[in-house]
Parts: C-alpha cells; structure tokens; sequence
C-alpha cells in the first residue's frame, strides 16, 4: 500500500489497488496521446469538414457505449485483468493499422476497433476500482481520473520530437510498442491483485447471480430510482458530459480560430497539462473534505463557468485562458471522481452493471458532444457554441448543490 508516509506525506493515500490501476491507465494514455491531442487538427489540415470531424468523434465513442454492453456480459466470465489487456492491445493494433495504411476503409475499421478496445479497459479498470476494499472511492477515482493529465504533460512533446525526427509513421510505432508492452504489464500486475474477482469467484450459483442481464439493469433503475431526484442528477451529469464532448473536440480548433499556430497550440496545451499535476492532487485532497453528493455539482458549475467564459475569449488575453484551463481541468476531475464514486456508493451490490453504466455516461456524453458541437460549431462558430453550452450547464450545475437525495415515500 502507499500511504501518506515522510516526505510524500502531503499526498493523497494511494492504495496498492489504486496505485496499479492508475499505472497502467497512464501507460494506455501516454501511447495514445503521443498523437491524440492535435487530432483535430490534423483532420483539418487533411481537408476533413468540422461537422466530419464530429461525426468521427461520435462514431468512435457510441462503439464505446455500446460495446459496454457486450463487456459487462463477458466481465463475469473472465478475468477483468484479461479484458483490460485486451482493451490496451487493441490500442496498439489501431496504432498499427494507422502506420501500415491511409485507406479510408482501414481508417474506419481502426475507429471501430479503438471504440471496442476503450470499452474493454474502461469498464474493467473501474469495475476493479469499484470492487477495490478502499477507504474513500473519491480518491481512488480521482487518480484515475488524473492519469490523462499526467500523461498529456510529457506526450504530447516526446510525440512532437519523434514526429520532427521520423514524421507520423514514428510515433504510430512508438506507440504500438508502448501499447503491446502495457497490455503484458497490466495483465500480469492485475490477475494477481487480491481486488480482482476471478470468473470462478463471481460465477456462484446462487439465485440472485442467476437473474438475467435485462433484470438485474432494470432492478439498477429501481435502485436509483427509490431516491429522489436522483435520476435529474445524473441526467444533468450527462449534459456535463456532451459539453466536455464539445471541449475535447473543438478547443484546440478554437485556439486556431483565434490565431493560435499549430506550434503555439502545442506548447499551450504542453504546458497547460504539465502545470495542472500539482492542482489535480489539490482536488483530490479537497474532494476528501467535501460532501460526496456535491462533489459532482461543484465540478458541472465549475466547468459552465469556464466554457462561458472561454466563448468570450476574443477578449481575454493568453493568461487568462490558460488560467481557465486549469479550472476547467479541475472541475471534470471533480465531476467525473464524484459520478463514478456515486455509483461505487449507491450500486454495491451491482459492480458490474455500476461500472458499465459509468462507462455508458462517461462515453456516449463526449459521443454526443462532437455530433452535436460540429453541428452547433457550423452554424455558430465557436465562441457562441462555448457560451451556450456553458451557461445550460452552470444552471444545471447550480440547481443541483440544492437538490435533496432522500428516500422517496411510499
């Protein structure tokens, strides 16, 4: 275990369940993201139209969403483990695919294996952290819910460096090979975890183990439903979800709108992931502090804030959008621990199905958020898309610190 000991004293408990997990996440997150971040961008430069640029999100993370489905049903089956490795080297084959070949065939399938392979390892990772015996799940989520930022501090750069020295085809490979050796870490680091449940352990045959897939989601509603206002909460917690869908596949296009070059959009973003570490373990200690049932709602008003502001960032000078930045990074952390931690909380009994519905919220949102941003993006322009969406979620956000979760009478 990693506890709060010497000179690491002032950081957050890590548990040993958590320390792995989060590990492998930001192995997975730093090959990805070696060319991930600009994506857009380079969409753009390749002559592919704002709104296709959004239809490509949303075919990538719907496959997300739905092929949650197909993993809750095999997760029982087979060791989590196992499925998140198999998620991490599906990575690595969508970075193969992108080195060997341009066809725009290839190009599609790779955005269907990718979707199936991001299914695979998120729903298995947080199913782990759900079942994990840990003293607070805020902060187990919280550092896995950190890793992308670590990993957006140094990857994008190393990726820049290798891309200078050996163009796109090197960083394709390098990140094959982080992916297929991340795969083999993570699946001979977690079979053997103590947290991790094996087929032949959750596999008992008992009545309630046998209840078909369909009734044990519906019972989930039931549960979910029985407290009031619950099922607003989440539904706000979606919309959350498509705005942040909006920001990760327009911001960069928007700095460009506003006269930012592509080298200065690198450093930015470079800069801005590498300055956020120390506030992400920040919130994660502050979450420890705060309400549970309001953790989420601080992050949804955080994050409307931001993007109403940022709509209005032709005012604004690079400073202050950089300081936006790091609020709004700090508000999806929040929002994103505070949702899975709610349904580790509320869904004990229902791991699987819990994770597969975070999973479902997590991915159908930022789905939802590229099909409708392009849309949005092309008839508005950006500013106004930020704005709008940005002030529906502060509302949204700021009614729900006052909604009340108690049983409801019968």
């Amino acid at each position: 275990m990693h506890d709060n000991q010497g000179l690491l004293s002032w950081m957050p408990k890590m548990e040993q369940t958590t320390f792995d997990v989060s590990l492998v996440h930001f192995l997975l997150m730093f090959g990805y993201k070696l060319f991930s971040l600009f994506y857009p961008l380079y969409l753009v430069s390749v002559g592919i139209s704002i709104v296709h640029i959004g239809s490509i999100y949303f075919l990538t993370y719907f496959i997300i969403s739905v092929s949650c489905f197909v993993i809750n049903f095999y997760i029982s089956r087979i060791n989590p483990a196992k499925m998140a490795a198999l998620g991490i080297f599906g990575y690595g084959i969508f970075a193969l695919l992108m080195l060997l070949s341009q066809n725009i065939f290839i190009f599609y399938a790779a955005q269907v294996i990718l979707g199936f392979s991001a299914a695979a390892w998120l729903v298995s990772l947080k199913y782990i952290l759900m079942n994990a015996k840990t003293e607070n799940h805020t902060s187990s989520f919280g550092w896995f819910y950190s890793m992308p930022s670590y990993a957006t501090a140094i990857a994008p750069a190393a990726g820049g460096l290798i891309i200078w020295k050996f163009g796109f085809s090197g960083v394709f490979f390098a990140s094959v090979l982080i992916q297929f050796l991340n795969a083999i870490y993570a699946y001979f680091k977690l079979r053997n975890n103590a947290d991790v449940i094996s087929s032949r352990e959750t596999k008992k045959l008992t009545p309630e183990e046998n209840i078909s897939q369909l009734k044990k989601y519906k019972e989930v509603f039931l549960i979910l439903n029985a407290r009031k206002n619950v099922l607003t909460m989440l539904f706000f917690i979606f919309g959350a979800l498509i705005l942040g869908g909006i920001y990760r596949a327009f911001f960069v296009l928007l700095l460009e709108d506003l006269s930012f070059s592509q080298e200065e959009i690198i450093r930015f973003m470079s800069l801005l992931s590498f300055v956020y570490v120390p506030f992400s373990i920040l919130v994660i200690k502050l979450m420890d502090r705060i309400r549970k049932g309001r953790i989420a709602s601080g992050g949804m008003v955080v994050e409307g804030a931001v993007s109403f502001l940022l709509g209005a960032s032709s005012v604004l000078s690079v400073g202050a959008i950089f300081i936006l930045n790091i609020l709004d990074s700090m508000g999806a952390l929040a929002l994103g621990s505070g949702k899975s931690a709610f349904f580790a909380k509320k869904l004990k009994k229902y791991k699987e199905e819990a994770s597969t519905i975070d999973s479902i919220m997590t991915t159908l949102g930022p789905a939802l958020g590229g099909l409708l941003g392009g849309i949005a993006v092309s008839s508005w322009g950006y500013q106004k898309t930020f704005m709008l969406a940005g002030a529906v979620i502060f509302v949204a956000g700021f009614y729900s610190l006052f909604l009340k979760f108690e049983e409801k009478r019968k």
